[in-house]
């Protein structure tokens, strides 16, 4: 499928840097598409950024219609832009979409899209040590109409920001609140799909986890309120003296990339892996038991990170300050985006 491409004409000042923040600086140009029931995915498009134009009774205001995802681009020791599994990122990218009863997007279409606006854009590419390009796809199911039904007109369009790096290896490991009042998703729910409604109801619980002096929220299984699942936005990883133990991908927690990148490194070492159910009695209770070695996060924007305590009905279980393993993880990971490491898997897709 043939890509138009229209360039802006006024182009923006780029950051220099020291004022990134999440999200705060948009590129110049946008990749859309388009999709009706009856002719599929068409006119694909490269356009100056812009906004997107809603009817008041568009799906995705008032059903929640709407699915994205989120990857990053890192420079090559080459000068060439590489994307970390952007593959991974289309399939997940359907999964939510089937999910939500929105259409499946051609891969070919996700990825050269991505690459078309990349190529226009790749000189937003920050130079700062950890900052990278951050793309997010989205798509929204745009009927107009107030009826409940699986949308025929849906909009794909794709964004670019420079960004931070969220965690630094060396900063303090994250704090977190395990309360049986906060669940991502209970049975039957789309928790596992990236859609808009799963992000927004986190913002209260993670408000109040802060005002009482946390990072962010362990969340609890919908059914029992008994079983670790996510903290905050990422994967949860524990390490045990004889083997290592992530939540299973069960329906109610997002299959990660980085999640998944993790559980392939781990294995590659050997080491026992397993995808688990683990009840937060058990997990605080083996903590102060002196057999958790550490616990770490891992996400897009986190790469790897260390926890250094969960607080669970009034009580904070510490865990040792020092986590090897997360830190090597950080670092292989890491290494292979940068291209100083070899990318054994075919991770990266070079621009």
């Amino acid at each position: 499928m043939t890509i138009s491409v229209t360039r802006a004409t006024a182009l923006k000042a780029k950051p220099d840097g020291s004022d990134i923040g999440f999200g705060t600086h948009t590129t110049d140009h946008l990749f859309l598409a388009d999709y009706r029931a009856d002719t599929g995915w068409i006119n694909p498009r490269v356009e100056p950024y812009q906004g997107v134009r809603l009817d008041p009774t568009a799906l995705a205001l008032h059903y929640g219609c709407s699915i994205f995802e989120g990857l990053k681009m890192f420079r090559q020791p080459d000068g060439r832009l590489a994307i970390f599994r952007p593959l991974t990122n289309a399939e997940r990218l359907n999964h939510s979409a089937r999910l939500m009863a929105l259409p499946d997007l051609p891969t070919d279409l996700f990825l050269d899209g991505l690459l078309a606006l990349v190529r226009m854009d790749e000189a937003w590419t920050p130079t700062h040590a950890g900052y990278t390009l951050y793309a997010r796809p989205v798509m929204l199911g745009i009927e107009p109409t107030l009826g409940v039904q699986r949308p025929k007109q849906c909009l794909f369009y794709i964004l670019l920001t420079p960004t931070p790096p969220y965690y630094r290896k060396g900063q303090r490991g994250f704090r977190l609140l395990a309360d049986r009042r906060f669940a991502r998703g209970g049975p039957y729910s789309v928790a596992a799909a990236k859609t808009a409604g799963n992000y927004g109801k986190m913002v209260l619980p993670i408000e109040e986890a802060r005002r009482l002096g946390f990072d962010t929220v362990l969340w609890l299984d919908g059914r029992q309120q008994r079983f670790i699942e996510e903290a905050g936005i990422t994967n949860i990883f524990v390490v045990y003296r004889d083997c290592i133990v992530t939540p299973p991908l069960n329906g109610r927690i997002l299959p990660g990339v980085t999640r998944d990148s993790t559980l392939t490194l781990l294995r590659e070492r050997g080491l026992p892996v397993q995808e688990a159910e683990t009840p937060i009695d058990a997990l605080c209770a083996a903590i102060k038991a002196g057999d958790v070695r550490e616990v770490f996060l891992t996400g897009t924007a986190t790469v790897v990170a260390p926890v250094s305590s969960i607080s669970f009905e009034g009580r904070d279980h510490v865990l040792p300050s020092q986590t090897p393993l997360a830190a090597a993880i950080y670092d292989t990971l890491t290494g292979i985006q940068a291209g100083v490491l070899p990318d054994k898997y075919g991770w990266l897709h070079h621009v």
